[in-house]
This record gives structure tokens, sequence and C-alpha cells, in this order.
């Protein structure tokens, strides 16, 4: 991935964040802040938006869709504990930005997301392009499915609420891989699983998030 050249102004809005990310014990880690140095969050966002990019909200895209809270992207990313290398599978591409900060992470990894908008996965894939994002396959489908020709995954993502995991998600999670969502009705736990050689154990849970809902076959109908 090429260095990206930030204007200061950004760059300024980028520092007040962090400092307000690492008070309010949010963002703890290292390479998670790295992440965010260098996937500007201006760069997903509609126009429409550009003013709040680096405001802790969920901003709206498109499609009543919405690029989630920084917070939120950075305690989901920690808690995910990525590793050079990687095999990532993704459910809810949305414009993108939590697949960029994935994929500055996983290095020489991949990530597979996938988005069942065609209009947020084209917007997705030209903020991606943008910044030279190579590694980040967006493909279009029903993410309750998720993605069998790549797996298994070291690790999963799901950026959607669902009242439960859905099972194919977790058939194809490696053995000892992690996967995180928001599970719930109308607030949700983040829940972090983990898939052992006999069982899934729940490693964290943390009350009080709201997600939009996640739609497909194993999903809100």
């Amino acid at each position: 991935m090429t260095k990206i050249k930030i204007e200061k102004k950004y760059r300024t809005a980028i520092n007040d964040l962090i400092i307000y990310l690492k008070n309010s014990k949010f963002l703890t880690d290292e390479k998670v802040e790295s992440a965010l140095q260098n996937i500007p969050r201006h760069e997903f966002v509609p126009e429409s938006e550009l003013e709040y990019a680096y405001d802790n909200e969920p901003l709206p895209i498109m499609k009543n869709q919405t690029i989630s809270q920084p917070g939120v992207v950075t305690r989901m990313t920690e808690w995910l504990d990525i590793k050079n290398g990687q095999n990532i599978l993704e459910i809810g591409t949305g414009s993108g930005w939590q697949s960029a900060i994935l994929s500055y992470l996983v290095g020489s990894g991949t990530i597979y997301s996938i988005e069942r908008h065609p209009e947020l996965a084209k917007f997705a894939q030209e903020n991606l392009k943008k910044l030279k994002i190579d590694n980040v396959h967006v493909i279009l489908g029903d993410g309750t499915l998720g993605y069998s020709q790549a797996s298994p995954y070291d690790r999963i993502i799901i950026t959607a609420a669902c009242t439960e995991i859905p099972l194919p998600l977790l058939d194809q999670l490696s053995e000892n891989g992690l996967i995180i969502a928001p599970v719930g009705g109308s607030s949700q736990s983040l829940v972090l699983l983990q898939k052992t050689p006999k069982e899934i154990v729940e490693i964290k849970n943390q009350s009080k998030y709201v997600f939009v809902p996640l739609v497909g076959k194993f999903g809100k109908k």
C-alpha cells in the first residue's frame, strides 16, 4: 500500500479523534492507531458528510446504511487481534473504511468483503481503489451465506446486527479463528467468539451497541 498524503486540516482532525478515542478507552492498540492515522475516514464518506468525517459518530452513506462510528470500528478491530498474512471475511462492506483498516493490519493477507447493495459495493471499490488498496475483494452477495470459495477464515467480522450468528459463517471459520458480531434485537451486544476444536467459546461480550440489521437468508428477511 502506498503512503497516503493527508491534508493538514484532516491530519489535525485525525489526531484529535485519536486523543478522544484513547481517553475514552476505545483505542488502546498501537497498530490500530497506526491504521487510523493511515486510512483517512474522510476518503470513505459522501461529500455531504465530509465536515463530520472525524466526529465519533456513525454517518449515513446510502441505501439507509451507515459508516460505523470510529470508536466502534477501533473496538471491533482491536478485539479481532489481526495478524499479518491472515485470511479475513467481512460481512457488510458499506463504504469500505473498515475493510481498508483490516487491509492495513493484515499486510500480506487478504480481505473478502461481502455487500448486498450494488451501489455500495461500487462506492467501496472506488474508495479502496483511490487509496491503491489491492488486497480487499468486494463481493456482491448475501453476507449471511459467507463466501465458502476462500474459506476457512482466520477472522470474520459482521458489521450488521444479527439475532444469532449465521451458521454458514461459523462453518467457514478456521479452527481457533475469531468471529465478532453485534448480536441482539433493537440494541445489541458486541460478541467475540472463538472456534476451538471442540466448541464455540465466547471470549468477550459488551452491551449497548446499535447497528443496522443483517439482511439475508440467515438474517432478517
